[in-house]
């Protein structure tokens, strides 16, 4: 019997692991809010630089208590967001023997879905891809797309290795890791100078940021505070992280960040999930972050301007 997959916020990286997943055998339904029409009478279209696809999910719902299935693996890739209450969303479609695999930006974003649902296997899981909705299903993947992911406080899960294995079936490079919390400190190096930099330097790419010294050295400052704060709690990173990033970042086409490609279409952004987490944490442990306490301020009151 196929496995049901029920994926909550079928956005741009909803959509394309979604229908990855249906490519690899399962049964796949979405539940969408501003595309619902659109994707209801005709699925995704996805032009992908690994392969354009069409995806037409077994189910399309506005909310979880339409779906009428018992999921195995209920899939959440909405934005974290202070107004998105994932535990309120996911609710009714959480049943026994239900795997919840968080597949979002951030650290610590984890623990409420934990203390909601004790007795479900929960995943914590990082996505590592440029991909976007272009318009409602219209899906433009355009750099990378690979998975981390790891049971929640460690351990192991045959359900999860299936997952796993599933993605890797569709060639979505999708590793199965011990200790996820220092992963998503690995992305969140990269993610909180480059996004929150790439909308206040005045919407540019990350071409322009690499070459660009005095917002490539703000992102070296960035990134060494975010480095300091892992360590106070306990997680120490590579010491060529930085250079590594650089180097990698040195490399890409110019890419808009998706931080970035909310700003510019008046989206909410993820402030609080990729900076200001990160000051809390740097507040409560005694850390100086100047640099990560100036981009914070500044980056909050730009999303509020942008969006009232």
């Amino acid at each position: 019997m196929k496995k049901k997959v029920l994926v909550v916020g079928a956005g741009g990286v909803g959509a394309y692991f979604g229908g990855r997943l249906a490519q690899s055998g399962m049964d796949v339904s979405v539940l969408c809010r501003s595309n619902y029409e659109q994707v209801k009478k005709e699925g995704f279209n996805i032009k992908s630089i690994a392969g354009d696809f069409s995806f037409k999910p077994a189910g399309v719902y506005r909310s979880c208590a339409e779906y009428p299935d018992d999921a195995d693996y209920l899939i959440v890739t909405t934005k974290v967001l202070p107004d998105i209450d994932v535990v309120k969303i996911i609710k009714d479609a959480v049943k026994p023997g239900t795997m919840i695999v968080l597949i979002q930006n951030g650290i610590e974003i984890e623990q409420e879905v934990a203390k909601a649902f004790p007795d479900n296997e929960l995943v914590s899981s990082i996505a590592y891809i440029g991909v976007f909705q272009l318009e409602d299903g219209k899906i433009f993947h355009q750099a990378a797309g690979r998975l981390k992911m790891g049971v929640y406080k460690g351990g192991s899960s045959e359900k999860m290795d299936l997952l796993s294995a599933n993605f890797n079936k569709v060639n979505v490079e999708c590793e199965a890791v011990e200790d996820i919390e220092f992963f998503r400190w690995v992305k969140l190096v990269w993610n909180t100078p480059y996004n929150p930099v790439s909308v206040l330097a005045g919407g540019v790419d990350t071409k322009v940021i690499s070459e660009t010294k005095a917002l490539e050295d703000l992102c070296v400052e960035l990134m060494k505070e975010v480095c300091a704060v892992a360590k106070s709690r306990g997680i120490h990173l590579p010491d060529d992280i930085i250079q590594k990033n650089l180097e990698y970042t040195r490399g890409f086409p110019p890419y808009k960040t998706s931080m970035l490609l909310d700003f510019e279409n008046k989206r909410p952004l993820e402030v609080k999930a990729i900076v200001g987490e990160v000051v809390r944490i740097a507040n409560e442990k005694k850390v100086a972050v100047p640099h990560l306490e100036t981009v914070y301020a500044l980056l909050s009151a730009v999303d509020i301007k942008n969006r009232y």
